[in-house]
Formats: C-alpha cells, sequence, structure tokens
C-alpha cells in the first residue's frame, strides 16, 4: 500500500498519484488488451440436481428458464418488454484500497454485480429458454435482446458486455442509449462530488466525472467513494411513489406492483432479498458509525491486507473488522427504513410465515411502513401491536427545477424535495 504523500518517480520524472494510476492503466491497454471471452452457462440435462458433493458445471435448461422467469416475475418485466434490456450489475474499481470488496455487491456476496448480470443475459437471449419462459407466462418478444452490463460506482464507467452479439436494431438502441448514460453519469458524478471535501466547488457536470475519474486512479486517496454511505431507507412499489422526489442518495428503490400481486407472492421474494441485504448493509453502516474503533476498524491509511481475506494494523495487530472511518464518516447511524405499497393484511402474512422476516423486523432492527395501494395512507409496524396508522403532520416540500439547484453549496444530508417543471406549483 503507498502511503499518502509518497510521489512515484519513472524514468527520472516525479508524478503527480493521479497521473501515476492513468499512466498505468494507459499502458496496460496498450500493451496488454483485454482478451474476449465467452459466457457458458450451459449443463448437461441429468436429472440428478448438483450437490455440494456433486457439483455440476453451469445450469440445464430448466434450471435456466427458472431463474429468467424468476426475476423478470420480480421486477415486474413479465409484458411488454422493450427491444433492448439492460441488466446492469454494480462494483467498484479503484487504487491503494484493501476495503474495495465493501464498495461493491452486498447481493453478490461483496462482489462485482457484472458477472451475474451477463450470465442472465446470455441465458434469456436463447431461443430455447425463451420458449420454456413462456410456458411460465412470461412471453419475451421475438426483437428483444438482452444485454449485460456492469456500473463502476467509483469513477461511474459503464461496462456492456457481449457487443459483438448484437443484432443490428438492439446495437443502434444501445447507441442512443450510451448518450443518455453519458449524461446522467456526469450529473451523478456532479451529486457525489458535494459531498467529497477535496472535490472542486460547484463543478460543471464534466469537471465533476473528470474529477471521480482521477481519484479513483489516485494512489494517494483514502477516500475514492464513501460507497452506501447515508443510506437510510428502502422503497418498495411503483415508482410514482418517488417519482420526482430528491432523495439526497439515500434510499434504495425496488419496483414492485402491487395491482399484479393480490397475493403478495412476488413481494414475498422481494422481502426475502430486501430486508437481509439492506438491513446487512445498512448495519454494517450503524455499528461502524457509532462505534468505529471496536466495531470498525479505525483509520485505512495503515491497513495491510492479509491473507487476501482481511487488514490489519501495519506489520502486526489483530485483524480489524467492520467500515473504516473513511467510509463513514459522514453516516448517520440509523436503522434500514422499508416502506412497503401493499395492504397491511398481505404484509402482516408475509411476515408471520417467514422466521428471518421476523427477526429483522420483530427484533426492531428494520422498521416497516406499509402505504395502501388504494388509500395512499400510512401505517407503521410495531411488533406489539401490529399495524398502526400514521397520523403525523404532512408537510408541503420545496420545489426546485433541478436537483443541482437544491443540493448546491450543502455538503450535509439535506430533506427531499420535489424536482422539475411539472412539479412547480405543487406541494
Amino acid at each position: 500500500m503507498l502511503a499518502p504523500g509518497v510521489l512515484p518517480i519513472l524514468a527520472g520524472k516525479i508524478f503527480a498519484p493521479r497521473w501515476q494510476g492513468q499512466l498505468a492503466e494507459a499502458v496496460g491497454a496498450r500493451w496488454v488488451p483485454d482478451a474476449p471471452t465467452r459466457v457458458t452457462v450451459m449443463a448437461a440435462n441429468e436429472d440428478a440436481p448438483a450437490t455440494p458433493e456433486r457439483p455440476l458445471l453451469g445450469f440445464t435448461d430448466a434450471e435456466q428458464a427458472d431463474r429468467v422467469a424468476a426475476l423478470l416475475r420480480n421486477i415486474g418485466l413479465t409484458a411488454q418488454l422493450a427491444p433492448l434490456v439492460v441488466l446492469m450489475g454494480h462494483g467498484s474499481m479503484s487504487q491503494n484500497n484493501p476495503h474495495l470488496g465493501a464498495y461493491d455487491c452486498g447481493a453478490c456476496g461483496g462482489r462485482h454485480g457484472g458477472p451475474n448480470a451477463r450470465a442472465f443475459a446470455a441465458m434469456a437471449n436463447r431461443p430455447a429458454i425463451r420458449a420454456l419462459v413462456a410456458e411460465r407466462g412470461i412471453p419475451i418478444p421475438a426483437d428483444t435482446w438482452f444485454v449485460g452490463a456492469e456500473h463502476n460506482t467509483c469513477d461511474e464507467q459503464i461496462t456492456f458486455y457481449d457487443r459483438i452479439d448484437l443484432p443490428a436494431a438492439a446495437e443502434q438502441a444501445l447507441a442512443e442509449l450510451q448518450r443518455d448514460l453519458d449524461r446522467a453519469r456526469a450529473l451523478s458524478a456532479h451529486e457525489r462530488c458535494r459531498r467529497f471535501a477535496s472535490a472542486p466547488r460547484d463543478p460543471t457536470p464534466a469537471q465533476a466525472l473528470r474529477h471521480v475519474v482521477e481519484r479513483s486512479k489516485d494512489f494517494s486517496q483514502a477516500r475514492p467513494e464513501l460507497g452506501h454511505a447515508t443510506n437510510a431507507a428502502a422503497l418498495v412499489g411503483r415508482r410514482s411513489m418517488s417519482q420526482g422526489v430528491f432523495l439526497d442518495r439515500r434510499v434504495f428503490l425496488v419496483s414492485y406492483d402491487p395491482t399484479r400481486d393480490p397475493s403478495g407472492t412476488v413481494l414475498e421474494g422481494i422481502l426475502l432479498a430486501v430486508g437481509p441485504v439492506g438491513a446487512g448493509i445498512n448495519l454494517e453502516y450503524y455499528f461502524s458509525t457509532v462505534n468505529n474503533e471496536r466495531l470498525g476498524c479505525g483509520t485505512k491509511t495503515p491497513h495491510n491486507v492479509t491473507g487476501l481475506f482481511a487488514v490489519m494494523e501495519g506489520a502486526g495487530s489483530d485483524l480489524r473488522t467492520g467500515l473504516p472511518c473513511q467510509m463513514t464518516e459522514i453516516h448517520e447511524p440509523l436503522r434500514l427504513q422499508i416502506v412497503v405499497e401493499v395492504r397491511t393484511e398481505v404484509l402482516a402474512t408475509i411476515y408471520g410465515r417467514q422466521p428471518s422476516l421476523r427477526e429483522l423486523i420483530g427484533n426492531g432492527w428494520v422498521q416497516v411502513i406499509a402505504k395502501d395501494p388504494d388509500t395512499g395512507e400510512f401505517s407503521i409496524f410495531d411488533p406489539a401491536r401490529g399495524f398502526v396508522p400514521w397520523t403525523g403532520p404532512v408537510r408541503p416540500l420545496p420545489v426546485r427545477t433541478r436537483s443541482g439547484d437544491w443540493y448546491r453549496g450543502h455538503t450535509d444530508p439535506l430533506p427531499p424535495a420535489l424536482i422539475g417543471e411539472a412539479n412547480k406549483g405543487e406541494s
């Protein structure tokens, strides 16, 4: 690990740390180009299921169809699929960061989500799998093409996989999407920069994007990104719940349509994922913030990787667990609040039959609020009394034309605001 303030020297010249990283990347791209790879997901169609003692490589056709249908059903993508469907995982890449895995996907075991997205696309594009998925009640149009991708949350780079396989129409649609994504990347970097102490004040979106790229390659940078710091809630419901609302990067947004799931079957699967994963991320930050020295791991500047699975301080210490202070110093320790758009009786039934949810919710590790999809009324779950109607005051939200108008000049957490021309005159 390169200590802060140490400047690399090459051929008698001193390079600033961030330029050293960019130079190394440029040399690597020139002399060690990426090798083309192919995804192999097929397994022999054997009757015996895979077990730890008898593992099988890949997935059978039936297993592939089950996974494709389950994901499409869980995200509500069961009809009117677009010609181009992008499945985007996430991960983080930066220099000089022994805590790199803490920035990656919690649902992927602290690894990058791109390979999962790529494998799903490979399965969903197979005609044989589409025929089996149609038998499970989800028709996929012949002109729909799935593309796997990964968003690097540190430098905002987006990588698309297997573009060589794209049909001409899908390639054109992806090129149009890329232009929109490039603008979104710059705006995302602009929003992130307000929380970085070393970022330029009031940059343009292009300057902000350049800054996050530079800090990801800076060997002396102790804060390449802030990960899930400040996370506070999850919204499970139709996107109309959050449309036009600035939420300050504090909320997980999970799409779910209660009108298509009257029994709550799909919601049950969603909560079994959102509950443990969301609570795990939130509590990881919670405990590392309230007592960083004992439940976190202090400052990461003296940390050394040990055995490729942990860190210790300097040349010898106990293994440090939790998150470093560079990831938690702007975090407010809150327990995750999950707002679900569903009738209370459906949510209560799911709670009653799932022990893992009862452990999290019943013991107060997460808080659950139900939003009635018909009346819009909110009810807060109390483990002792069940759902209790919320009767708090309703306050109008401030309105701004753009989100930048709301957060410009602020570095602390901000309350929600309504964004956009259409929201003018609303409260």
